[in-house]
């Protein structure tokens, strides 16, 4: 089994980007964040560290340059 350590939870996330827990989720809600939701009651997320970044830097593109 695959250790999931590196990954980062929604709110370990939201620090990473200055948005709040509620933007993280709206962001994996409309695929724009790719997680992994565990099978558990509370169905957290579990996002890779490069996903962030990969968000974080499409967040930072001027919106001319987004098409």
């Amino acid at each position: 089994m695959p250790s999931i350590e590196h990954l980062l939870t929604v709110a370990q996330a939201a620090s990473r980007l200055g948005i709040t827990r509620r933007g993280v989720l709206q962001a994996i809600s409309r695929n724009a964040i790719a997680a992994q939701k565990l099978p558990t009651r509370t169905g957290a997320y579990l996002i890779e560290p490069e996903e962030v970044e990969r968000y974080n830097a499409l967040r930072q593109r001027p919106e001319s340059a987004v098409s």
